[in-house]
């Protein structure tokens, strides 16, 4: 089908044919070529967006940041989207369904972990997606995306008891989302790489969290005894000792859970039982229970890192006891670790730039004591590596019933350590 300005009848008129009102002239009205609409407009939306939101966050990006980002007007974009909130629910349902797409339609492990290795570096941005922003969508939507990943977990689980039919269920779903988790942890950095070796070594990662061998640490139980139990997302309030620190372990838990900007004093008083004036006497403001808890953060975590690193032994034995600090700081501080992750940037620029640098830091440490313990190895690859160690982590502590298995210390222990083996 052509278009009626490329018609044989509009190639052979003559200029001011095509008037107004049927007669020549002057006053001719100029044919315009009708502008057709790119058939892929939505999906390119959907990406700026996704990117968008990934940078800079939600809250922080309008509709016509995304339009502009699209080269389309604002209202060009509303034919697509009924507004900002929609855009958002559509841009963490498609990055949803394209992990459990994947998960469903692998015949075996190898090939899942083939074809997500090379999708992860597709989708960078889909872990920030559903861990960050998608706390900004109804919680209707949220249960049923919480439901999709925990059947995309599922799905993987099933591939690796395919594989290793004697391994328990408990720690298949733990390898599941580990596996997970090292897709995932590409959304926390940009280091890159040429694109076959980056599969590769996403390939080499995500097999060795698959195919770690859980108990080989310990005696498969509880773990060393002075590791921290688990503790169900939340508990942290219950160790509260003060009204202060009521107050700062609930807003610490909505931070975590809503995201910063989505709480306000009133709905940390509500959850700490406190009355404003009563939250204003111990934090002035919103950001003085932001700063208080990432500094709090940052104090325990040196605090591990300064007694790993005062053991002697050889670089990867002080490599392990790192590890061990991290998990330890992770399992006894889960909302603490929330905030690292996705709340530095509401804090004030003097807070923020420390923290920011504190955290450069301790990635660095990483980086020298892996490069110590593995020789040769590319620092680009090493940046990866424990990346992917310290997303597993993370995810693993603040995950459901994961959270509350006695031994998951260990375990993240031996699956850290397959990692940095593979790295």
């Amino acid at each position: 089908m052509t278009d009626a300005a490329d018609s044989p009848a509009s190639r052979t008129a003559p200029a001011g044919a095509g008037t107004r009102g049927g007669s020549g002239g002057r006053g001719a009205t100029p044919r315009r070529t009708p502008v057709r609409r790119p058939p892929d407009r939505k999906e390119r939306i959907l990406d700026a967006a996704a990117e968008l939101f990934r940078d800079r966050g939600y809250h922080n990006v309008s509709v016509a940041d995304v339009a502009g980002a699209v080269g389309i007007t604002a209202p060009a974009l509303y034919r697509h989207f009924r507004g900002k909130p929609d855009l958002l629910a559509q841009v963490v349902d498609r990055t949803v369904d394209t992990i459990a797409a994947a998960c469903a339609a692998a015949p075996d492990l190898d090939t899942y972990l083939a074809t997500a290795s090379a999708q992860s570096l597709e989708r960078r941005g889909a872990a920030v997606l559903w861990q960050r922003e998608a706390r900004h969508l109804p919680e209707e939507q949220r249960e049923r995306e919480r439901h999709e990943l925990s059947a995309a977990a599922a799905s993987i689980g099933k591939l690796i008891g395919a594989e290793r039919p004697g391994l328990p269920a408990a720690d298949r779903t733990l390898l599941a989302w580990a596996v997970l988790s090292v897709f995932g942890s590409l959304s926390w950095h940009r280091t890159s790489l040429p694109r076959r070796r980056f599969e590769e070594v996403m390939l080499r990662l995500a097999g060795a969290a698959a195919r770690c061998e859980p108990g080989t640490t310990g005696d498969g139980g509880p773990g060393r005894d002075d590791a921290p139990a688990a503790r169900e997302p939340g508990a942290y309030a219950a160790l509260a000792l003060s009204r202060r620190e009521e107050i700062l372990a609930a807003a610490l838990r909505l931070f975590d859970e809503r995201g910063f900007q989505s709480v306000s004093t009133d709905d940390i008083g509500e959850a700490a039982g406190a009355s404003g004036p009563s939250i204003y006497k111990h934090f002035p403001t919103k950001t003085d229970l932001l700063v208080a808890g990432v500094a709090r953060g940052g104090e325990h975590r040196r605090a591990g890192t300064a007694a790993a690193l005062a053991e002697p032994g050889t670089p990867g034995e002080t490599l392990e006891r790192l590890l061990r600090s991290y998990v330890d700081f992770a399992l006894a501080h889960t909302r603490l670790i929330g905030l690292i992750l996705a709340e530095l940037d509401q804090l004030p620029e003097k807070e923020r730039k420390a923290a920011r640098q504190a955290q450069r830091e301790y990635l660095a440490l990483w980086g020298r004591l892996f490069a110590e313990a593995r020789p040769g190895t590319d620092a680009a690859e090493g940046r990866i590596v424990v990346s992917a160690v310290l997303t597993v982590v993370d995810n693993a502590v603040r995950t459901g019933r994961l959270g509350a298995r006695p031994d998951l210390g260990e375990r993240l222990v031996e699956i850290g350590l397959a990692l940095l083996r593979a790295g």
